[in-house]
């Protein structure tokens, strides 16, 4: 039986990158999920060569910067 020192339930993006920083640390992880694939809610898929948010729109900082977005309006 292996040993591991964390069990993660989900491998959405709090349980992805506690299970990557744990691992640079030394320790040992086991993630579960019941979906197909990692990232839970964050996840895209490519189609047609366009990564398509499967889960919705997400908009990140890193993309604003990289693309030069100096505004955004957000209708409610």
């Amino acid at each position: 039986m292996k040993k591991y020192d964390y069990l993660i339930v989900g491998a959405g993006l709090f349980g992805a990158v506690f299970a990557y920083e744990m691992q640079k640390r030394g320790k040992k992880c086991m993630v579960v999920d019941r979906r197909d694939h990692k990232g839970g809610n964050i996840y895209c898929e490519d189609i047609h060569g366009i990564p398509t948010h499967r889960y919705g729109a997400h908009i990140f900082i890193q993309i604003i910067k990289k693309y030069g977005i100096t505004s955004i309006n957000f209708v409610k």
